[in-house]
């Protein structure tokens, strides 16, 4: 079990250094310090409103994650209130002195009130230009130096004469107390006087000081009754989001290219990138470019076919990370894919895929789509993470987990070309672990585990194993061994969640398609539903399904 952090204790922590006069520096991060960084639009409370580039700011604020000092702490969002944006700040930090970017608010604000009262030193006050002439707290305020609203446009054209002034006034003096409430501006405001002087105490205080500046409660956490006052944050006190990625070509070298550039786009960088080359039966020889395969971490090409279960025994002894994605040959993920995944993962571990089977009849598999089985992913889309039977296309879990692939299923493992997924799945369940596919939005493609416009081509190729009718009876008899083994599908155990879910990937569907219909559409159109059960028909802008015949 790993061991967590909690909010209040870390508020003692950090709090108890203030206390002590301790100079060091405390810079904090959220979804404003985020979308600045990474370029995306995205309007705050207080006014401002950041470009769809990443502006001068969004460049300073990046290289401030990259501080490397014992006396420098992280405050970043927690897994519980921004999963996603707690994975995103770890892959980029490296520095281990993470805490709560909330450490003064929810259910610390109370008592940051009451210790921020005790306070009686020297501080520098760089917070809005409305804080002028106003009391904060008991500090001795030396001075104010003011900042405007609008964050991005005051860092372009004031920011930098800013810090020199401050520089030049006080750059000399040390055991000084910055109180810094800058928005998004403070933690290049913080990282820039910190490198010029390690001897004074810098923190982000940010809103929980809006009281004195403002005269007014400007945030739902100062309302002592509100959700927020009584929220108490958790989060994993080591998070190792490090990992690998293996890439396969066997007779589809010309993807590999194409696969090759979208791992590199990955919002969260792999450790490494490894290349598994399945001989191929008959004397079919693929040739790699020498220069092609320098871009590889490892690299093995086998003399001789082993079949589709090789790549994840050579994946489990060869990945150095706590995380290994596995790819097939025709599968080109999003740029947020493996964000995707890590992020699921710390909400709920488990086994991710890219397109997820929901077995109906599973003694039947794979001969029915949509009456047999039903599908979750890419091709089924919905925007929240869903428990399915198994995945593939693509494999994301802890390395480690392979090896329970290997554990007495030398049966399955003797028909070589199939059985992969479904078995990785078993045995995952038999400990315990649950297989997911994570969120695929019809809005963001860049969350998706295989791009529609190359999984609707590359998947269906003649040299793929799912559409060989050899490989299709195969696969029918390796379930049949598996049920055999004790595997019970969902649909056996939760015939509502498996309802439930045909109706979600439904109301889903229809709702991305009405907006997507054109003016003449909306009085009359007529399309099928997701899985082709029902006729959907649009009329003036009503609904009516009606069930196929």
């Amino acid at each position: 079990m790993q061991d967590k952090i909690y909010l209040d204790k870390e508020f003692d922590r950090i709090w108890s250094k203030i206390e002590n006069g301790q100079n060091f520096a405390l810079l904090r991060y959220g979804d404003g310090e985020r979308a600045i960084m990474c370029g995306k639009i995205v309007k705050a409370i207080e006014g401002w409103k950041s470009p769809n580039y990443i502006s001068k700011l969004g460049k300073d604020l990046l290289s401030t994650l990259e501080l490397d000092d014992d006396n420098i702490f992280y405050g970043i969002s927690c897994p519980c209130c921004d999963p996603a944006a707690y994975v995103w700040y770890l892959s980029k930090i490296k520095n281990k002195n993470i805490t709560f970017a909330n450490l003064w608010v929810n259910a610390n604000y109370k008592r940051f009130k009451d210790k921020f009262a005790t306070l009686t030193r020297d501080a520098i006050l760089i917070a809005n230009y409305r804080a002028k002439n106003k009391k904060i707290g008991n500090l001795n305020i030396l001075k104010h130096y003011e900042v405007g609203d609008d964050c991005i446009s005051f860092w372009n054209n004031k920011g930098y004469e800013m810090i020199e002034q401050i520089k030049k006034d006080f750059g000399n003096q040390d055991n000084i107390l910055y109180i810094v409430s800058a928005g998004p501006m403070s933690e290049a405001i913080i990282a820039k006087l910190y490198e010029n002087n390690k001897n004074n105490c810098y923190i982000d205080f940010g809103s929980c000081i809006d009281n004195f500046i403002h005269q007014k409660n400007t945030r739902s956490y100062m309302d002592e009754n509100s959700n927020y006052a009584k929220q108490n944050c958790v989060m994993l006190k080591d998070y190792d989001v490090d990992v690998s990625v293996v890439l396969t070509a066997y007779k589809k070298p010309q993807n590999l290219r194409i696969q090759l550039d979208a791992i590199k786009k990955q919002s969260i960088k792999p450790k490494e990138i490894l290349l598994f080359q399945d001989g191929i039966a008959q004397d079919y020889k693929i040739h790699f470019n020498d220069d092609l395969l320098k871009e590889f971490d490892i690299v093995e090409i086998c003399d001789q076919n082993y079949g589709v279960w090789k790549r994840f025994d050579f994946a489990r002894k060869q990945v150095k990370s706590q995380y290994v994605c596995i790819f097939d040959d025709d599968t080109i993920p999003g740029a947020k894919w493996l964000e995707n995944c890590l992020t699921q993962m710390c909400i709920q571990e488990g086994l991710y895929g890219t397109i997820g089977i929901v077995l109906v009849n599973p003694e039947n598999y794979p001969n029915k789509c949509n009456k047999d089985y039903f599908r979750i992913g890419w091709d089924g889309n919905l925007n929240y993470t869903a428990k399915v039977d198994f995945v593939g296309h693509s494999w994301f879990l802890k390395t480690q987990w392979l090896d329970y692939m290997f554990e007495n299923t030398d049966t399955f493992q003797n028909f070589k070309v199939v059985g992969e997924d479904i078995a990785l799945s078993h045995k995952l369940k038999q400990k315990g672990i649950e297989t997911f596919v994570p969120p695929h939005s019809y809005d963001d493609q860049e969350l998706w585990g295989s791009l529609s416009k190359y999984a609707v081509t590359l998947g269906v190729d003649s040299n793929a194993i799912s559409v060989n009718a050899n490989n299709i009876s195969k696969m029918n008899l390796v379930m049949k061994e598996i049920i055999k083994d004790g595997f019970v599908s969902i649909s056996q155990t939760d015939k509502n969640y498996i309802s439930n879910l045909r109706k979600n990937l439904d109301k889903y569907h229809i709702r991305n398609y009405a907006k997507k219909l054109k003016p003449m559409e909306k009085v009359l159109s007529v399309k099928n539903s997701q899985y082709k059960i029902y006729k959907i028909i649009n009329i003036l802008g009503m609904r009516f399904k009606i069930k196929r015949v």
